[in-house]
């Protein structure tokens, strides 16, 4: 008669548990090693960018895009091995235009460039060989407004920019028309016209005003009614704006960092969720969100300087110390359960060495 085991598993599915230990354990090795030790991003512009301006990324081609100040409108493709290549470089735009900011309508497979000195949009094909076939451009009403951004509905296409002190909306076809003049633009003597903008899935835009205001705007997309969000200065003097795919907005303010806001209410309030630094001495100029909610700046010199060229710009992920909180937490989670894992793979074994003591008596 054969023996009965007192253990609550056969021993041969407590050795398949012995073969899986070591995988186990690396995987959660490996969770937790990305959770606590995935170090900030950077990315080193090669001197093959000459004063970079505007940031966007690009997710089909898995690469940032970069604008350049030069007599001539540039943008060059930026890897995350600082690996440089010219996108744009179109001789033909009226001199002296500039890259004054930039978007992807990834959708569409589209370029849009605001350009500076005359005001204007251009629109690039991306499925076109290198430097890319440029689809139309389109002169803003008042050609001297400085363009302080631009945004893109990935839905139908339009593209949304800022001139001046109204907020443009530009067809397919890039036909521009003004969608939004409000009296509370400039309503503050300190503004210096709108800046940065952003769409919101929603069906509204994000507008932040140039200078030391700090006011934000919400936006209608379809009939440009205005408002401004609560909590005057939150936004302080952004250069930049990008929106995370959780709804949260993204500053580029600077010499005073990032910021990164949030609201409740759909953007009657705003709230600041953390801030982050930047080195002193050096501004974040401009802002793209890539992969949903992981920000990046684009951090140049803060100042005008002999040798300033000698300076290397970079592409800087942002790390937000809040983040950073929640990572530590799922890291120890994931730690407590590789333990008590490991802790019922002892009882097991001892079990199992305990009834194979008891067979072999």
């Amino acid at each position: 008669m054969m023996p009965s085991f007192s253990c609550r598993f056969p021993a041969t599915r407590r050795l398949r548990h012995l073969r899986s230990l070591p995988f186990l354990l690396l995987l959660f090795a490996l969770l937790t090693g990305s959770a606590l030790g995935r170090g900030r991003h950077v990315i080193a512009i090669p001197a093959a960018v000459p004063f970079p301006r505007g940031l966007a990324w690009d997710p089909s081609a898995q690469h940032f895009l970069v604008g350049s100040r030069l007599s001539h409108a540039a943008v060059y493709s930026v890897s995350d091995a600082g690996v440089a290549e010219a996108l744009v470089s179109d001789l033909l735009l009226p001199s002296p235009s500039s890259v004054a900011a930039l978007t992807v309508d990834d959708r569409r497979r589209r370029l849009l460039i605001a350009l500076a000195r005359p005001a204007a949009l251009a629109a690039y094909d991306l499925r076109s060989p290198r430097p890319h076939r440029r689809i139309f451009l389109s002169s803003f009403p008042d050609p001297s407004a400085v363009p302080g951004g631009v945004a893109v509905d990935p839905k139908t296409g339009s593209a949304f920019i800022t001139a001046g002190s109204v907020v443009l909306k530009a067809d397919l076809d890039g036909t521009a028309s003004v969608l939004s003049r409000s009296a509370i633009y400039g309503a503050d003597p300190s503004s210096e016209g709108l800046g940065a903008v952003a769409h919101v899935s929603h069906g509204f835009l994000l507008v932040v005003e140039r200078g030391g205001t700090g006011r934000m705007f919400k936006v209608d997309e379809e009939d440009g009614a205005a408002k401004e969000v609560l909590r005057k200065g939150v936004g302080a003097a952004a250069e930049g704006i990008a929106v995370r795919s959780d709804g949260g907005a993204v500053l580029a303010r600077g010499g005073a960092g990032t910021r990164w806001l949030r609201s409740r209410d759909g953007w009657g309030d705003a709230a600041v969720q953390d801030e982050a630094a930047v080195e002193e001495g050096w501004q974040a100029t401009a802002v793209a969100v890539r992969e949903g909610r992981r920000a990046y700046v684009l951090v140049t010199p803060g100042e005008v300087e002999g040798g300033e060229e000698k300076k290397v710009r970079r592409i800087e992920e942002v790390e937000w110390g809040k983040e950073g909180e929640g990572e530590m937490v799922w890291g120890f989670v994931l730690i407590g359960l590789g333990l008590a894992y490991f802790c019922y793979w002892r009882f097991q074994m001892g079990q199992l060495v305990t009834n194979l003591n008891k067979k072999r008596a």
